[in-house]
């Protein structure tokens, strides 16, 4: 068979697909979960928070800063054992980010 694009798009999302459900359930579910839990952490603190008299500008650029060097950090110590605490931390920071953006949009602003 030749190698057409399509035949190159079908075996990338055929690989794609292939990496999302190769991995154990047990990997799968964890990683699922640091995201719900970051989801729900940021969330909760951000609700917490916004009834306080703290200024909600510095709150952002605080959680945003802390975000930035999680992925600094993992720049930095790019070590293979490390690989599930990383994929971790970055699942948590994705659930983070969304409870950012989505509080940002209920908001308004």
């Amino acid at each position: 068979m030749q190698k057409t694009k399509y035949i190159k798009l079908f075996d990338s999302i055929t690989r794609i697909i292939y990496s999302i459900f190769s991995d154990s359930w047990s990997k799968r579910s964890i990683l699922l979960l640091s995201i719900l839990f970051g989801f729900y952490i940021t969330n909760s603190l951000l609700s917490f928070l916004l009834d306080k008299s703290i200024n909600t500008i510095i709150l952002a650029i605080l959680i945003i800063l802390i975000m930035e060097i999680s992925i600094r950090s993992n720049l930095i110590y790019n070590v293979s054992k490390f690989s599930k605490i990383i994929k971790l931390i970055n699942n948590f920071r994705i659930g983070s980010t969304y409870a950012l953006i989505l509080e940002a949009f209920k908001l308004g602003s």
